[in-house]
């Protein structure tokens, strides 16, 4: 299970760069903020979950909701880089 954890983290940290950099290149916000988006997808809560897990004793219910948040987040990062709403 780890291990489709962490291939899912680095693709999409992966992805997150290429956004970045296209960021980068371009001068475009909206690259940055799907950028930003796509970590707090993939990386942020395969962190989250494995740190919270290991070094803390949350319950399950305050773990899924750490990872929820950061999915929301996520979420509304690329929702902001489409329309800028």
């Amino acid at each position: 299970m780890f291990a489709f954890a962490a291939v899912t983290a680095v693709a999409g940290v992966f992805v997150a760069y290429q956004a970045f950099r296209g960021y980068r290149r371009n001068g475009s916000r909206p690259m940055l903020y799907l950028a930003v988006g796509i970590v707090l997808l993939t990386a942020v809560p395969v962190g989250v979950n494995s740190a919270l897990t290991a070094l803390t004793a949350a319950t399950d219910a305050e773990i899924v909701l750490a990872v929820t948040a950061a999915h929301l987040a996520g979420v509304l990062s690329i929702l902001y880089s489409l329309t800028r709403a």
